[in-house]
């Protein structure tokens, strides 16, 4: 057996750790644009039957519209959390390690805030799915962005749990580098909705 194939049997895979590094982030790098289409969908659907309004029936007269406001609480959240994680993908770069649970710590706490927040947000629109496309649009954006958080909810605490087990280092992080690259898409996803519901009328 080599030396280069005894380093990586002893890294438990039969691949180098770069080579997996690699395929790993492409992996995340194709998820993100596979889920920036699915976005983008929607904002499409959004402005397209906002301009068709057939029948006027994108805001029917006796619908509430829902302040732009309210989005942008959420997605201002999801921002945050998203910075909280990406200081601990400095800190892990810089080999500490404390530091990243911490900030991964942080940003799940916040993250799990930001899910309640759209919860509730999602709950107290003044209007049912049935009342127009306006509302069934906004329900639509509502739970893509709960799936969002959902998943990177997930995610985080897998991560927090690989912390606490030791399994990342200076040299070995690659799974905090994919997971925060996924983090700030949906923070920038939640932007892309908000800022389409700016344009109601």
């Amino acid at each position: 057996m080599t030396a280069v194939t005894e380093h990586h049997a002893e890294s438990g895979h039969h691949e180098a750790p770069e080579v997996i590094s690699r395929r790993d982030r492409m992996g995340v790098l194709l998820l993100i644009f596979a889920d920036a289409a699915f976005v983008g969908a929607l904002v499409f659907t959004w402005f397209y039957l906002r301009t068709l309004n057939q029948g006027g029936n994108w805001i029917p007269k006796d619908v509430e519209v829902v302040a732009s406001s309210q989005s942008w609480i959420v997605t201002g959240v999801a921002g945050i959390s998203a910075a909280l994680m990406y200081l601990g993908l400095v800190a892990v770069r810089k080999g500490q390690v404390r530091q990243l649970l911490t900030f991964a710590l942080l940003a799940l706490v916040v993250l799990i805030t930001d899910l309640y927040l759209q919860v509730q947000a999602l709950d107290s629109f003044p209007f049912t799915i049935k009342n127009g496309t306006y509302a069934s649009t906004m329900f639509a954006l509502a739970g893509a962005n709960i799936f969002h958080l959902g998943i990177t909810i997930f995610l985080s605490i897998g991560i927090v749990n690989r912390i606490r087990m030791g399994r990342y280092s200076q040299d070995d992080h690659g799974h905090i580098r994919e997971v925060t690259y996924w983090w700030i898409w949906v923070a920038v996803a939640s932007a892309v909705t908000s800022f389409a519901t700016m344009y109601t009328y």
